[in-house]
């Protein structure tokens, strides 16, 4: 049986603080801003809900008793989450077990999510690596040596858990860009021998720790993509995507 105090308990600042952050300063269900900016001061425009309610009423706790809690502590940050007044609101009333299972769906994802930026400062990468990705920031559109459709991986190493969207992408990145890709890491090998084995290693080490968290393919390319895009000199979206998919091709993900 959860925890439940007959008082609510208010979070503390910093409580708030942290789960502000979680949500990135937007409420996860609307999109609301959860602050203003009124007479150059900021104002809080958010509440700290509880997911399971705090003092449930009677026929709360018959609706919620086969449910998934997050945490037996109901004041835990783990049954906790920041929305905009108005969906605060419409959460609480009526209490639903579909509106309880979709907060605690957006809940865990956040979770996972907030898991997986502070992998990134344990996980990583040789700054060599970010010679391949100021080249490929600066690419002047002029065409480059194309792999043959015979040699792409990605069929072979790719199940249904791969949107076909990202599939594509993947495909085409490396159609045009593995070759070139290679070759830059040849050249890092040159100057710095074994530099890219250095971080081919350090790819298939992160991606071996997001596969051991249950992560499905399609989450695996944005968390490596995610992770390369903080961790490199590039804030690149489409520069980290071209990475990650040569590190597909190259035999580090999906294998």
């Amino acid at each position: 049986m959860a925890k439940s105090d007959s008082k609510r308990k208010k979070p503390s600042e910093n409580m708030g603080l942290v789960l502000f952050d979680e949500v990135s300063g937007v409420c996860p269900k609307c999109t609301k801003p959860l602050m203003k900016k009124n007479n150059n001061q900021f104002i809080k425009i958010f509440e700290i809900a509880h997911i399971y309610p705090n003092s449930p009423l009677p026929h709360e706790v018959e609706l919620l008793k086969d449910e998934e809690r997050l945490s037996e502590d109901i004041d835990h940050e783990n049954n906790l989450i920041a929305l905009c007044r108005d969906c605060h609101k419409i959460f609480d009333n009526p209490r639903t077990a579909e509106g309880y299972r979709e907060m605690v769906a957006v809940k865990k994802e956040l979770q996972r999510l907030s898991n997986l930026k502070k992998g990134w400062f344990d996980n990583v990468v040789d700054e060599e690596i970010n010679k391949i990705v100021a080249s490929l920031a600066s690419f002047p559109g002029d065409a480059f040596e194309e792999l043959s459709l015979e040699a792409l991986m990605v069929d072979a190493k790719s199940d249904e858990t791969l949107n076909g969207l990202v599939k594509l992408k993947i495909k085409n990145n490396i159609k045009y860009f593995y070759s070139d890709i290679k070759y830059k890491f040849s050249e890092l090998d040159r100057a710095k021998p074994y530099t890219s084995d250095t971080i081919y290693s350090q790819v298939k080490t992160y991606y071996l720790k997001l596969k051991r968290q249950g992560l499905d393919q399609t989450q695996i390319f944005s968390a490596l993509t995610d992770w390369l895009k903080n961790s490199t000199d590039s804030k690149n979206t489409e520069v980290s995507e071209i990475m990650v998919s040569f590190f597909v091709q190259n035999c580090e993900v999906y294998s």
